[in-house]
């Protein structure tokens, strides 16, 4: 067997679970009434709904695909299937690389469906032109950014073999790159500058690839690439040639793959 019959054998898994649907219908009703709000309430444009969208996504993204892949070796594990699954056999190899596919397949579907239903009523209620072409864009890089938190996931699943670190881990990960990044370096920042607050608005380029490092920062610059909104502007006007939609890029794959790695690394040594 290989990777490819774990990522079916989990997407299998996962439609059978009644938590997975209601994550689903409840990111679907967000999105919908982010953009109900924005058209019919607050009469916005196309470009504010979608700044307006971005800071919504970047706070409730992260925690969805935290849901969908913190366990999904855990579960597994501590049940007595892992050995199973391990003998038929396919490598741990195998059982880490379908995981990560099938839980990014659950994470994509429900998500991709979200955006197209909100995007399909915002461009009908939308009063003025509507950038047709950078829309795919946006629900590209909303994807990727979901995933990379896919990737956080299962690699913190791989790393543990019990339920309250897997748990801690993941509620740590959500707090360090979405609530307390920017705090953080902005103390560390002082810190090394002897907490001169004009280093703030003018960061070195280290410092601000550091801040660009975070998910919800690569989001940004990403969203702004293709869209006038009043995010990311520090990014945009550093005139650092190394800080660019590509950087972001592919900061969002790393932040996919190496929690992967790094959590590969103790499963594979780890005694099940």
């Amino acid at each position: 067997m290989t990777w490819r019959d774990v990522a079916t054998r989990d997407i299998r898994g996962a439609s059978r679970s009644a938590g997975i649907w209601i994550v689903g219908g409840v990111q679907i009703l967000l999105f919908v009434g982010v953009t109900v709000v924005e058209f019919v309430l607050n009469d916005g444009s196309f470009l504010t709904y979608i700044e307006r969208l971005t800071g919504v996504v970047a706070v409730t993204i992260p925690l969805v695909a935290l849901l969908l892949g913190y366990k999904s070796i855990l579960a597994e594990r501590a049940g007595g299937q892992l050995r199973l699954a391990l003998s038929v056999p396919h490598s741990r190899r195998d059982l880490a690389v379908g995981k990560l596919v099938g839980r990014c397949f659950v994470f994509v579907v429900p998500t991709a469906l979200a955006l197209c239903l909100a995007g399909g009523i915002a461009v009908t209620l939308a009063d003025g032109s509507v950038p047709w072409l950078w829309l795919p864009w946006f629900a590209g890089v909303t994807i990727l950014y979901g995933v990379a938190f896919v990737g956080v996931a299962v690699g913190v699943s791989l790393s543990t073999a019990t339920g309250r670190r897997v748990t801690v881990g993941a509620i740590g990960a959500y707090l360090a790159t979405v609530v307390l990044w920017e705090d953080l370096h902005t103390a560390v920042l002082l810190i090394l500058h002897r907490f001169d607050t004009a280093v703030l608005r003018d960061m070195p380029s280290w410092a601000l690839f550091a801040r660009l490092a975070a998910p919800s920062e690569s989001y940004e610059l990403l969203v702004r690439t293709g869209f006038a909104v009043d995010r990311a502007g520090r990014y945009v006007d550093s005139g650092v040639a190394s800080i660019t939609w590509l950087t972001a890029l592919g900061l969002l794959v790393a932040w996919t793959l190496v929690p992967v790695a790094l959590g590969y690394r103790r499963f594979e040594a780890a005694d099940l």
